[in-house]
């Protein structure tokens, strides 16, 4: 059985990634308000260039599942502790952190506290990813996991299916883009898996093929030719020029109330979030070396390992934050209250999570496998694999 080099730099994806998330829903109530101030272009630039979160957590799913399975036999038992696993470790904490924000969400409303209207409602939610804002990603996530056994077995069974993934996932998504815009008329089109089959594909590609382009992909002194160096350079330029036009875009819209076709959005945005995981397993490499020796880097991967829990529970940290506006005071010191909704919601749940993780032994079922990853950070030398049998939190 092929078992393949654990790539600890994924984690350091994983803690940009969860920047970026947390980036955009601090500047999300800054977009609207501080129109007007000479800084507004920053609020927009923060906001549109970090919308990096989901797709790269995706990406980084379906890579790292594709890595670890796609060298094993397929066998009933794998795929048995797969889906245990994954009904553990990501159904689970979905389940109590949709109850909880459901639950807050009535509460705050002001509605009647009756089981006869609140169950239904809180189904109906929970079967949508809607109990609160931020939790259509796990949905995503369960609905690509259910997928995931389906797939593995059509690219193993068919090699030309695996080889082509990147654009039969583009197709698909596309096809979902416009068969939706003029017939289908999904409400929450971004709450559904077909959204990000682009992304999910081409993680899924890089997952089966990484060791044989790793050498096209990685920045390293042993890397380098001539060919490599334009493909990292056209990479790099290609990915600025669909961010800084996606940022623009936005802020002529929110500006100027100049209206784009949505094509136009939606080309721009998977150009950009399909590239965004490519430069930022590039910078993850690069920064790689320095893990053991750099303060910065270690933190940074232990952010990536606890990046699931903080993804479910910042949003408790801004509600919090929020409850305290300023009255009063200059442009200047509105600007540090939202620099303090980022540095509150990064710090505050980081720790809260951690502690949870490395204090409890029930901390599982809020936050997934973070307790047995920290675990196994702590103890990197007794196993230099992936283990197949444990997902990714973040994935």
């Amino acid at each position: 059985m092929e078992r393949r080099t654990k790539l600890t730099q994924i984690d350091i994806v994983r803690g940009l990634a969860i920047l970026g998330v947390l980036m955009v829903h601090s500047t999300s109530f800054a977009t609207l308000e501080m129109k007007g101030t000479s800084l507004y272009g920053v609020y927009n630039f923060l906001n549109i260039f970090s919308k990096i979160g989901t797709t790269t957590f995706i990406l980084l799913s379906s890579f790292v599942l594709f890595y670890n399975y796609y060298p094993q036999p397929l066998t009933a038992a794998r795929f048995k502790k797969f889906y245990r696993n994954r009904l553990t470790y990501i159904v689970v904490p979905y389940i109590l952190f949709s109850a909880f924000y459901f639950i807050l969400r009535w509460y705050q409303n002001g509605f009647e506290w009756n089981i006869s209207l609140m169950w239904p409602s809180f189904f109906e939610k929970l079967l949508r990813g809607q109990a609160y804002t931020h939790l259509y990603f796990v949905f995503i996530s369960i609905q690509l996991y259910l997928l995931f056994p389906v797939l593995l077995f059509l690219f193993k069974r068919f090699r030309w299916l695996a080889a082509g993934a990147v654009i039969i996932g583009v197709g698909l998504q596309w096809a979902f883009f416009l068969y939706n815009r003029e017939y289908w008329h999904v409400q929450n089109r971004g709450s559904w898996s077909l959204s990000y089959f682009g992304q999910y594909f081409l993680g899924a590609w890089l997952g089966i093929y990484f060791d044989r382009i790793k050498s096209w992909l990685i920045i390293a002194k042993e890397n380098v030719s001539k060919s490599r160096v334009l493909v990292w350079v056209t990479l790099w330029a290609t990915w600025l020029a669909a961010g800084i036009s996606y940022v623009t875009i936005f802020y002529y819209q929110r500006v100027h109330q100049t209206r784009f076709h949505n094509a136009l959005y939606d080309g721009l945005w998977d150009i950009y979030t399909m590239l965004t995981p490519l430069v930022l397993i590039q910078v993850a490499f690069l920064l790689g070396g320095r893990m053991n020796n750099s303060f910065l880097v270690g933190r940074l991967r232990h952010l990536g390992i606890v990046s699931f829990g903080v993804y479910l529970f910042h949003p408790i940290v801004l509600l919090v934050y929020r409850k305290f506006p300023l009255n009063g005071g200059g442009t200047m010191a509105h600007h540090m209250w939202y620099a303090g909704q980022f540095l509150s919601a990064l710090i505050i749940s980081w720790i809260v999570v951690t502690l949870i993780s490395r204090l409890t032994s029930w901390s599982w079922v809020l936050f997934g496998s973070v307790p047995a990853q920290l675990k196994a950070a702590d103890q990197p030398t007794l196993s230099n694999e992936i283990s197949p049998s444990k997902p990714s939190a973040s994935a």
